[in-house]
């Protein structure tokens, strides 16, 4: 009889991890997916809103600013207060900012209704990476962090493309499918609540604080937090730019292509980097996302553009943008996972909040670039972005390799 109870009670933490798993990777893939369905709905909302393309870019940065501000505690909250609590109440103020831009009419109330998708997924992106670590054994978290960086890159090409296809009917069912997804994601992650033992820490709340000021004092996270700001400054902000210079020139259901063979290579190459960092290490994973980094460079340099006749070419670029993003995505994420085990949740946040805080500066920081020399000069300032990059991440490397 206790034979049978133990067999029971192992089937049923297994099903619970499974559990735990889908709803980390189907909550995870909401961040790119709303981030990056604007991509698309330029032209569209433009139309509805009475206002220049040009000004929409305000919704990127009133997302991404906010969202990566948030994350600079959420993550370390979460080691404190218990991760189920922090993501549930991320998720709802997620849902009410998916509401309102579902039920916006000027840009004014979009720009609100980013403001808090922001706030409240940032109570939720960093949660969801320590979350899977917790549950995840040591050999393993590179393949899981992998996966989780693969589902990421996959949402940042399905996003545009699904939003390009329900254009036809409406753009506002684009976000009532992001609600459903949110409430789905909430009542599960409330019932694990439920059933599952707390993940926080015995720290007070005071602690909190000393524990992430000793995080941002160290050399190895800063290098960290600024390897993530430059990657959005190379990888995402072609993606970005390149879409924003496709507005009224190339389709929408064209441009949604072209991103989603952008995610998918990030897709691929995160499944690939969970495994080489597992065999073979960090390094050799680096090693090949710089040099697919460079590789995407040139080509757009010498190449991309936004028009049809270079379309092919551009695309092209943009693949190898995609592999690099996943590559360095995994190894960032892998790095503030086993830097700290007793922080991970502060350290997943203050990598978190690197990266979108270089996605909030991607539309203002390049911007003048563009007015001045159109796509072709933004893509020959990332290619200097790419080279600092290089310099960055080969002192982060040998500054983690001292730490065991």
């Amino acid at each position: 009889m206790n034979a049978e109870q133990d067999d029971t009670k192992r089937q049923d933490i297994v099903k619970a991890s499974l559990l735990v798993e889908f709803v980390i990777y189907l909550l995870f893939a909401l961040g790119p997916l709303t981030g990056n369905v604007i991509l698309v709905l330029f032209g569209v909302l433009s139309a509805d809103f009475s206002v220049l393309p040009s000004e929409l870019l305000i919704t990127i940065p009133s997302f991404m600013f906010p969202f990566a501000f948030v994350q600079l505690f959420s993550g370390a909250i979460s080691d404190v207060k218990g991760r189920y609590t922090v993501i549930l109440l991320g998720l709802s103020i997620f849902g009410m900012g998916m509401i309102l831009a579902s039920l916006s009419f000027s840009l004014i109330f979009f720009i609100l209704a980013n403001v808090l998708g922001g706030i409240g997924f940032g109570f939720v992106n960093p949660v969801l990476i320590a979350l899977l670590t917790d549950i995840t054994p040591r050999p393993k978290i590179s393949r899981k962090i992998g996966l989780l960086g693969a589902v990421a890159n996959l949402a940042v090409g399905i996003g545009p493309l699904l939003a390009g296809q329900i254009l036809i009917v409406s753009w506002r069912y684009i976000y009532v499918i992001f609600i459903v997804i949110i409430v789905v994601g909430f009542i599960i992650i409330f019932s694990l609540k439920r059933s599952q033992p707390k993940n926080a820490s015995k720290m007070e709340i005071q602690e909190f604080f000393s524990h992430l000021g000793i995080e941002l004092r160290r050399p190895v996270v800063l290098l960290l937090i600024l390897s993530a700001f430059l990657v959005s400054h190379t990888s995402i902000a072609a993606i970005i730019w390149t879409s924003r210079s496709f507005t009224h020139i190339i389709p929408e259901n064209i441009a949604g292509v072209v991103l989603l063979l952008y995610g998918s290579m990030g897709f691929v190459s995160a499944n690939i980097a969970g495994l080489v960092i597992k065999k073979r290490g960090i390094r050799l994973t680096l090693t090949i996302a710089l040099i697919s980094l460079i590789i995407a460079d040139i080509i757009l340099v010498l190449f991309g553009n936004n028009n049809f006749e270079a379309l092919l070419l551009t695309t092209t670029g943009l693949i190898f943008m995609g592999f690099a993003g996943g590559l360095f995505f995994t190894s960032l994420m892998y790095y503030s996972q086993t830097l700290s085990k007793e922080r991970r949740g502060a350290l997943a946040g203050l990598t978190t909040a690197g990266q979108f805080i270089g996605i909030a500066f991607v539309t203002i920081t390049l911007e003048p670039f563009f007015n001045s020399g159109g796509i072709s000069l933004i893509y020959i300032v990332i290619l200097a972005i790419s080279i600092v990059l290089l310099v960055v991440l080969i002192v982060l490397h040998k500054f983690a390799k001292k730490i065991k």
